[in-house]
């Protein structure tokens, strides 16, 4: 029978920094693998406030949906995280299946979303918002956005 010590809380934190950087494209500074986040972007004239649902798997795929002003949900969501957390991802309408290719890159200081086609209604086609994060994604759960 053998006896196991537990982990020191020094040799915890590199095996955590060990494990992290095994993953592919896992930026612990930047989105967490696996755990749902909600941005929100402001209202533009008469493109309403969005509600972006999505998670990142560990292939940096994006999955999610996108919400509009009454919470209803307006477009599912599919694409990639690119490695400098750039991304590029297709929203499709659930109601008549217009798509609009989504872009932008999420960063520590000003991270960009910007919206070409209409899945999410004729107002925001050509919009891009601009939003200071910060350290929202380094948080469990999110929870915000903004405008900048």
């Amino acid at each position: 029978m053998s006896i196991r010590r537990p982990v020191a809380p020094a040799a915890a934190w590199i095996l955590l920094a060990l494990v992290a950087s095994l993953l592919p494209g896992c930026m612990i500074e930047q989105l967490l693998i696996g755990q749902w986040y909600g941005v929100y972007t402001p209202p533009v004239g008469a493109c309403p406030r969005l509600e972006w649902r999505f998670v990142v798997d560990s292939h940096r795929a994006i999955n999610g949906f996108l919400a509009g002003d009454g919470q209803q949900r307006i477009a599912t969501l599919s694409g990639l995280l690119n490695n400098d957390d750039s991304f590029q991802i297709t929203a499709t309408d659930v109601a008549g299946g217009r798509t609009a290719s989504v872009t932008g890159q999420f960063t520590s200081q000003l991270s960009t979303i910007s919206i070409h086609g209409l899945a999410a209604g004729p107002a925001c086609d050509g919009q891009t918002f601009k939003l200071r994060l910060g350290s929202y994604f380094a948080r469990q759960g999110g929870g915000g956005g903004g405008g900048g």
